[in-house]
């Protein structure tokens, strides 16, 4: 973990260690690519920048109480390393509200052991909340949404000794007064940026179990190709980091990097993080042909999801050609009054054609689910059910609504009187501890689990009709690597079932 003293204009990042339920025996956990993006445009302009991942040490634990654990390097190395890099400025990691208190810790670390250090901050939770966050002042600055070029500006008057005080896409506190700076332009041509890749160590990464236990080939790497989604979901804070214009890099330059990662460092699969990959049909086509010839052996999914609006056979099939082999839809409600809060018109109707058309050509199925909208009623939540124990899909993932900071839903929160002792940093999408207006949190947590056991219960009884249980479960099964991967997802379901 210890670092060798580097003489002149150093930025370190810090992904903080991370606090967990107890039970768990890692956490998620892929390639720090944001910090890789910044990492790269900084080293161009002569800064001499290092990334420590602290989460990526999951066998490093400690006990927080008796129902958390946090994961990752102990202060007293973190400490050590930061003593010997001497960094000018530390850049923390702050995405998510449950993890603000880690991203405290380490900023707090970093003051007392030099406080002339400058701290910044960035992340979807920081972006959409800057106030917020300086309330801890041992926070010199706050980047609001895309972080490339406001860290640059930053590093170079703090080499420059200039003021800090105007940057554009930054937050602080001036004289006691908060201050929020004019929004830093997005990033059109995203074809000039690369991740600095060569500043991580891959083979600590791909020791992850994240990196291999639920995908079907390993090593694998997570990349993003296109920013920004013009959606407008009430629950979804993304906006507040890559805005809605969405923006991408081209197919040639995508391909490129993905060929670089195979020869370079072996990677075998793909996990492609966009938020909207899609969204320009004729670009994701070209992605699929160039990855085909190229010769290039891998499988990709979309973790993230894709919207299924944006799809069609010919698509699809050009997914299925090039090595993709798991889809994830954003259904997201099987409820009519829910979708239109959401704010999202969906057609089920399509939906279902859509999942046909997977299953036929031997894609996995999956979606993800919300339930637990603030008025949200009985009925809605029980056509959501019956939705997921109904549907074709192969894998459901429910999730419980939480308020993100710069959301329309937090302020549906806030405004009926569920958010008065503020943000719940235990409170997470598997295991709620917010109210609605008509149900508990433990009404919330009942309604999730028991519907994972009707729709395994409603698949057992299915797949006795051989037509079906050929069609989305045995049809997909064309090689050992399949059978393999199908094991493997069976092991990994029955643990999360367990958690």
């Amino acid at each position: 973990y210890f670092l060798n003293e580097i003489m002149g204009n150093k930025i370190l990042f810090i992904n903080p260690p991370l606090s967990y339920d107890s039970r768990i025996k890692h956490t998620n956990h892929q390639f720090p690519v944001g910090f890789l993006y910044m990492a790269s445009l900084l080293e161009k302009n002569n800064f001499v920048v290092k990334i420590l991942d602290c989460p990526l040490y999951y066998k490093l634990r400690r006990k927080i109480d008796d129902k958390t654990i946090k994961f990752g390097l102990f202060p007293n190395q973190i400490e050590k390393i930061i003593m010997n890099f001497k960094p000018d400025i530390v850049g923390v990691s702050c995405s998510f509200s449950m993890f603000e208190s880690d991203s405290f810790e380490v900023i707090n670390l970093v003051k007392k052991i030099d406080k002339k250090i400058i701290t910044i901050v960035g992340g979807a939770h920081s972006s959409s909340n800057p106030e917020f966050v300086l309330r801890n002042k041992n926070i010199d600055l706050v980047v609001i949404g895309e972080g490339e070029l406001t860290c640059l500006e930053i590093a170079q008057a703090v080499r420059d000794k200039k003021n800090l005080d105007s940057i554009k896409g930054t937050a602080l506190f001036l004289d006691n007064k908060f201050k929020i700076n004019p929004p830093r332009e997005p990033i059109h041509n995203l074809d000039d940026f690369e991740p600095a890749w060569h500043l991580v160590d891959f083979k600590e990464y791909f020791k992850h179990p994240d990196n291999y236990s639920v995908l079907m080939r390993a090593p694998s790497v997570n990349i993003i190709t296109s920013r920004g989604c013009p959606g407008n979901c009430v629950f979804c804070s993304v906006q507040t980091v890559w805005g809605r214009k969405w923006r991408a890099i081209s197919a040639k330059k995508v391909v490129d990097q993905i060929e670089h990662l195979v020869k370079k460092y072996k990677v075998k699969h793909f996990r492609v993080n966009d938020d909207n990959l899609s969204l320009d049909k004729k670009r994701v086509i070209e992605i699929c042909n160039e990855i085909i010839k190229r010769k290039l052996d891998i499988k990709w999914d979309t973790p993230g999801g894709v919207a299924f609006w944006t799809l069609d056979e010919k698509v699809l099939m050009a997914m299925k050609n090039s090595g993709y082999y798991r889809i994830t839809f954003g259904i997201e409600s099987g409820s009519k009054n829910t979708q239109k809060y959401i704010g999202k018109n969906i057609d089920l109707e399509k939906v279902t054609k859509l999942i046909d058309y997977c299953h036929k050509i031997g894609l996995w199925v999956a979606s993800f689910f919300i339930i637990g909208f603030p008025f949200e009623t009985r009925e809605d939540i029980k056509d959501t059910m019956d939705y997921i124990k109904n549907s074709g899909i192969n894998f459901p993932f429910l999730f419980v609504a939480q308020p993100y900071p710069g959301t329309k839903m937090y302020d549906d929160f806030k405004n009926a009187g569920f958010l008065k002792h503020g943000l719940i940093e235990t409170s997470h999408a598997f295991s709620t501890k917010y109210s609605t207006i008509h149900f508990t949190p433990k009404e919330l947590n009942s309604f999730r689990k028991r519907t994972y056991i009707k729709f395994y219960l409603t698949k057992m009884l299915k797949y006795t009709n051989p037509y079906l249980f050929h069609r989305e479960f045995v049809s997909k099964i064309g090689s050992y690597e399949d059978l393999k991967y199908v094991f493997k997802i069976i092991k990994n379901l029955i643990i999360d079932f367990i958690y």
